[in-house]
């Protein structure tokens, strides 16, 4: 069945980081699943990655947190593309080749236009709260190699733990919180990010060493 042809982002007047640059991504998912049956990781991969790492990790990490992430095979597959983002702001390079085997995965387009609905008001809601503040954590450099293997190593995960229903929320959260820092330029949410997920790796060694 052959793709549809959806305008890429770049030169269009969607802002691609700061406060404004949310509720526009939200935007940007509904017209992907828009008069579609089903939407493909390629297409999602080409449209939303048009505009940079950083919505394309927002994307990925919703689904990992929304109950699409809990879809057999689809955690796997959203791991990997998370360490593939991870992988290139590690390189700095702009945009990810994804493997046909992951490119290929579709997902239910009346899930996408549910799921964007679901987080419109809070994406307005957030609009009004970011702001560029503490650069260094949102813009920097080493914050964002740091960030890249976190991603690799979390993403990475998910290709094995992929398969425990709970493990690809649990850790789309933390993910989520750093990209939305990074599109919305807040150093603070990415410093909240770090701690979110210091606090799910040391709260599943607890579980591990607890149940042992």
């Amino acid at each position: 069945m052959p793709s549809r042809q959806i305008p890429p982002a770049q030169g269009s007047d969607e802002p691609r980081s700061g406060p404004e640059a949310v509720p526009a991504l939200v935007d940007r998912l509904h017209a992907l699943a828009d008069g579609a049956e089903t939407v493909s990781f390629a297409e999602i991969n080409r449209t939303i990655g048009a505009q940079g790492h950083a919505p394309l990790l927002m994307v990925v990490s919703l689904f990992m947190v929304l109950p699409i992430g809990m879809i057999p095979g689809v955690g796997g597959a959203l791991g990997a593309i998370v360490a593939l983002i991870g992988l290139q702001m590690l390189l700095g390079r702009k945009g990810i080749g994804l493997p046909d085997v992951f490119g290929r995965r579709t997902l239910s387009a009346e899930r996408l236009r549910r799921a964007a609905a679901r987080i419109r008001p809070t994406a307005d809601w957030l609009r009004k709260r970011l702001r560029p503040r503490w650069s260094a954590l949102a813009e920097g450099r080493v914050s964002l190699s740091i960030m890249a293997i976190l991603l690799i190593l979390a993403g990475g995960s998910l290709l094995v733990l992929g398969a425990i229903p709970v493990t690809t929320p649990l850790l789309g959260l933390p993910v989520a919180v750093f990209a939305l820092g990074v599109l919305g330029r807040d150093g603070m949410v990415v410093a909240a990010g770090y701690v979110l997920l210091a606090l799910v790796v040391f709260g599943g060694m607890w579980m591990q060493t607890s149940s042992g």
